[in-house]
């Protein structure tokens, strides 16, 4: 109840290795309270292995704007389409992108990926994070902090296309790397990219959200030939490995896979990725 009651202002943080972020107060709190990338050691790792410099990178699920801040800044990549369909999030996505002067290098989608086309509901958590899913997913219900704090469902209509769609039809280029986080919607964003996947080959970085997403992305990759690693939490404890058909079984908890990436090029991800990046680029931040 407490961090309810925190003002949902605007502020600014100094976040070490990319610079000024604009937040707001209660729902990015996890800006101030706590080193921003304290839990992203995995996506850091795959970003610095499977980004090419100079080339074209995708953000599903750009939120208000620091991974691709840190795929140009840290990562080198030459250009960023950055996908984020709710709208109090693409006002801070814009800002962001304007403290980093990297306007001339990133182009702002405002729509969900998915394997559909039109518009659908965006179940929205304005309360305690600045997250949504699409109602595909959430069917009807409420996000997880409004559940929480018995409050209804909080929606905007956003607009759906799926990546095969936008890449054949010449509205975006083709990506080399590919950043996915979409609580919950990855298997749907990765049916509307089969297409592209197969052709173009793509590197991507995947964060897993819930057993039957985890277990549902992983037939999905195996399906379309995309060797995946990760490190999953099993019968043996937790251990880098390629993830394989049987292992599907071992995903029982929404943290046994929590992240995955997933390469052509099976040799870029043999060795396993680097968790100690985070703290040798010197990553902080100041509230």
């Amino acid at each position: 109840m407490a961090l309810y009651v925190i003002p949902d202002v605007r502020w600014t943080v100094n976040v070490r290795g990319v610079g000024p972020m604009a937040v707001r107060l209660r729902r990015n709190r996890s800006y101030w309270l706590r080193d921003p990338l304290q839990h992203e050691a995995f996506m850091l790792g795959t970003m610095q292995r499977l980004i090419n410099p100079g080339g074209v990178a995708f953000d599903v699920g750009a939120n208000i704007g620091l991974y691709v801040r840190l795929m140009i800044q840290q990562f080198a990549a030459g250009r960023v389409v950055a996908f984020e369909p709710y709208t109090q999030n693409l006002a801070l996505l814009r800002r962001n992108v304007q403290l980093g002067n990297c306007q001339d290098r990133v182009e702002i989608a405002p729509i969900a990926l998915a394997d559909y086309e039109g518009t659908d509901d965006f179940q929205i958590d304005d309360v305690s994070t600045a997250t949504g899913t699409l109602n595909a997913v959430a069917r009807g219900g409420p996000s997880e902090a409004r559940r929480q704090y018995g409050l209804p469902a909080a929606t905007e209509t956003v607009t759906v296309a799926s990546l095969d769609s936008l890449v054949e039809s010449g509205a975006l280029p083709v990506p080399h790397f590919i950043k996915v986080d979409i609580e919950g919607a990855e298997e749907l964003f990765l049916r509307g990219a089969c297409r592209t996947l197969q052709r173009h080959g793509p590197n991507l970085a995947i964060e897993l959200h819930g057993v039957q997403s985890a277990a549902a992305v992983v037939r999905l990759l195996l399906q379309i030939g995309y060797p995946l690693f990760g490190f999953l939490d099993g019968r043996n404890g937790v251990v880098y490995k390629e993830v394989v058909a049987s292992d599907i079984d071992e995903i029982t908890t929404p943290y046994s896979l929590h992240h995955c990436a997933a390469s052509r090029d099976r040799a870029l991800l043999s060795a396993p990725i680097d968790l100690g990046l985070c703290a040798r680029l010197g990553f902080a931040y100041d509230a």
